[in-house]
């Protein structure tokens, strides 16, 4: 009857948006739904990436009821991880963990055919990790004026060790290198764990280490940090000046940054899902707790917010690459 007709086209209004909610909370079918999120990270298990991402992880499980399962693909400067996400369908199934290498690597290495903007969907960053230029206990400069005045000055070589070449700790040595005008030379080690071992027993002038691995020998009085890389003083070295405040840097900053990326194509929905789920895990105490204990900062923005941060600081990598001319290949 004409009476019954409005109710029945409500009760199938209503039956729609119950179906499509469905298909937004769970995925694209009730399968996906069951089906395990695969967080790919492009380093080994135990590091601080792989840390990170167990944690936030974790968070996002909850909040997504779809389990989160970290897979370590190392490699190729963690190249080998986006190509795997890029590799597979994009419906958000496969989440990359990138950061600062996402960005950087493609700039030193032209074999490495990623343009982020296009390939991937930022979700948003979980965190920063400021580094820090640290120099031996016994070293007679007590912050990075001090050091770039004695270098200014002439006379003996100074050495700083970074984890390998292009990587974010090189750049921060050239950065101080391009922006006082000095010459300090970087001695490429294969990965960071001798380097700090080195500072400590003098073998080597600084180094630029990320402040969890530097945080114990700083406690320990082994060695002394002379700047920090992040926007803001950091609250365990309340009293280092950030890089931004020495003279010829202002307004300077180059923080390590880890943030969640999708393959370009995925829904909007799915893209917002796990948007709003990275968000909410990055926010809880918790969460924010377990990354401070490790000396990382959380730090979240959303995926546009992200786009906009990262424009100035490719911006700066590109500039300190060019001027330090400094390639992988």
């Amino acid at each position: 009857s004409e009476r019954e007709t409005p109710m029945q086209r409500r009760n199938f209004v209503r039956w729609c948006a119950a179906a499509a909610l469905a298909v937004l909370g769970a995925g694209s079918s009730h399968a996906q739904s069951d089906k395990p999120i695969s967080l790919v990270v492009g380093y080994s298990a135990g590091g601080s990436a792989d840390f990170v991402a167990r944690v936030v992880g974790e968070a996002m499980s909850k909040r997504l009821a779809r389990q989160v399962i970290v897979e370590n693909v190392a490699g190729a400067s963690g190249m080998l991880a986006v190509q795997k996400v890029l590799n597979a369908p994009a419906d958000g199934s496969l989440v990359y963990m990138g950061g600062t290498d996402t960005v950087l690597v493609p700039m030193v290495n032209t074999r490495v055919k990623l343009d982020w903007e296009r390939d991937l969907l930022p979700l948003g960053r979980m965190t920063t990790l400021p580094m820090v230029f640290a120099v031996p206990a016994a070293s007679p400069y007590g912050n990075l004026a001090d050091l770039v005045a004695a270098l200014r000055k002439g006379g003996k070589d100074f050495n700083y060790a970074i984890p390998g070449i292009g990587t974010m700790q090189h750049l921060y040595g050239a950065l101080i290198n391009k922006q006082a005008q000095v010459n300090m030379v970087h001695v490429p080690y294969r990965g960071g764990a001798q380097i700090a071992n080195d500072l400590v027993g003098g073998q080597l002038d600084g180094a630029v280490l990320v402040l969890s691995t530097a945080m114990p020998f700083l406690k320990d009085g082994k060695i002394k940090a002379l700047s920090v890389s992040d926007v803001g003083r950091v609250p365990q070295l309340p009293n280092v000046r950030r890089i931004g405040e020495e003279e010829a840097f202002q307004g300077l900053s180059l923080p390590l940054w880890q943030g969640l990326f999708v393959k370009a194509g995925t829904p909007a929905a799915t893209v917002a899902a796990l948007e709003r789920a990275l968000l909410e895990a990055v926010a809880q105490p918790e969460v924010r707790a377990k990354l401070a204990d490790s000396g990382i900062s959380a730090a979240p923005l959303g995926g546009r917010e992200l786009r906009a941060f990262v424009a100035p600081q490719a911006a700066l990598y590109r500039e300190v690459v060019k001027a330090a001319k400094i390639t992988m290949e």
